[in-house]
């Protein structure tokens, strides 16, 4: 797959859990077969959320539980190295974007990345939302701008529980099959994060992990896949 080889891939999640649940499969597989180097950059702490009132040391033992797993998913999947950081989560509207921004401009000055995969900008998800709009704003197509293509993953619990009637679809224009062993390093790996897995049909379980990936590959004629939208490609 000569359109990934030896690249330097940057994903950039909003939370812990989204760097698998869009991409776990493909990136397992572009790591062990295509020599690809990866960064991950998870930018929300992806816990707080769950109280009505945002506390971060009422949920200081959970977060740092949630930090271990984060590191154990990444070493299933193989991805060489993981930045995170704190934005509160599912409160990225709180903070400015210009905040996140710089964020990754300054991940991206760091690792010099040939592709960044991230969101998809129709997400019901907000911080998602802003996590695409800052993947835009940060890879801006100067000529001097090392990144050369933006790639958008789909987010089971997010992607599709848009509206049927936003006109953001995601509407994928490039699949990458998947092998049964790509796809259950990805099962395995979100199966170490302890507060994110779910049971079916919840999207997020390990049987509605498979079904989706069987259900991208027969879209293209294959047995398992995973699907993704490029936003801008320059070869």
């Amino acid at each position: 797959m000569d359109l990934f080889r030896n690249k330097r891939i940057m994903i950039v999640a909003a939370h812990p859990d989204d760097e698998l649940l869009g991409l776990g499969a493909s990136m397992h597989k572009l790591i062990k077969e295509e020599g690809i180097k990866t960064h991950v950059v998870i930018l929300g702490e992806g816990i707080t959320s769950r109280s009505d009132v945002r506390n971060v040391d009422d949920w200081k033992e959970e977060l740092e539980k949630h930090h271990q797993n984060m590191y154990s998913a990444a070493s299933i999947i193989g991805y060489h190295s993981v930045k995170s950081y704190n934005f509160s989560d599912n409160r990225f509207d709180s903070h400015a974007l210009l905040d996140i921004v710089k964020v990754i401009e300054n991940e991206k000055k760091a690792f010099q990345p040939d592709m960044i995969f991230t969101h998809h900008g129709g997400d019901l998800n907000i911080d998602h939302q802003m996590t695409f709009q800052a993947v835009m704003t940060a890879t801006r197509p100067m000529q001097e701008e090392c990144v050369k293509a933006v790639i958008t993953f789909e987010t089971p619990s997010a992607t599709e529980w848009q509206a049927s009637s936003d006109p953001r679809h995601f509407s994928p224009n490039i699949f990458i099959e998947v092998s049964e062993d790509n796809l259950q390093a990805k099962i395995n790996a979100m199966a170490a994060y302890q507060y994110e897995a779910r049971e079916f049909p919840h999207p997020r379980s390990s049987k509605a992990l498979q079904i989706l990936a069987q259900y991208r590959g027969y879209m293209v004629g294959r047995q398992l896949a995973e699907a993704f939208q490029i936003v801008r490609f320059i070869k």
